[in-house]
């Protein structure tokens, strides 16, 4: 960011109003950054002052060893967002809570996002949330072993993956013959 700070700016320093700020942090931490910063608000009655925190996560189930693994994935990792008036205490708060590297775009004085980009940053958020359902960890043409039915440990290739219904179509190779199994994701798993 430049010296010189536009209108804009100057006008959303200025407004005591309550605003998203972007913090930057340590990577891995940034659950125990709203955690401190809650606890500090409580300490000290700052509860007017800094209102939300959002560390955008959605969740993916993973098929690991043939078993469903649900997990939570940042999507904005080393980053929290708060909702906050910002004053010099307030400033001075945040900037020293454990974990905090910096609050963006914070050279002489944190600069809020405009509703623009906090709205650009929901669309992402639920746009995540939507494609999230189910991370598988193959693909067609990969070889699997099937872990149930008739066919238990006999290797396959997938031909087909239908994520909607949670299976895959597997072509298994019987009496020279290519015969299509369907089988669930969690009853097949990579050969190695």
């Amino acid at each position: 960011m430049s010296d010189s700070i536009s209108k804009e700016q100057k006008k959303q320093i200025e407004d005591s109003s309550l605003k998203w700020y972007v913090l930057s942090v340590v990577s891995g931490q940034e659950h125990m950054v709203v955690e401190n910063l809650r606890e500090r608000v409580k300490k000290q009655w700052l509860a007017e002052e800094i209102v939300d925190f959002m560390v955008p996560t959605i969740s993916q189930t993973h098929m690991k060893k043939g078993a469903k693994v649900i997990k939570e994935k940042k999507l904005f990792p080393w980053y929290v967002f708060i909702k906050s008036q910002m004053n010099d205490k307030i400033w001075y708060v945040v900037r020293n809570t454990p974990w905090v590297r910096i609050i963006v775009w914070a050279e002489t004085h944190p600069i809020p996002l405009t509703e623009k980009e906090y709205e650009n940053i929901v669309t992402q958020i639920e746009a995540a949330s939507e494609r999230s359902q189910l991370v598988v960890p193959f693909k067609a043409g990969d070889v699997v072993l099937m872990k149930w039915g008739d066919f238990k440990w006999m290797p396959g290739s997938i031909r087909e993956i239908n994520m909607e219904k949670g299976f895959a179509v597997i072509n298994v190779e019987m009496l020279g013959r290519v015969t299509p199994v369907m089988i669930d994701f969690d009853n097949i798993e990579l050969a190695s």
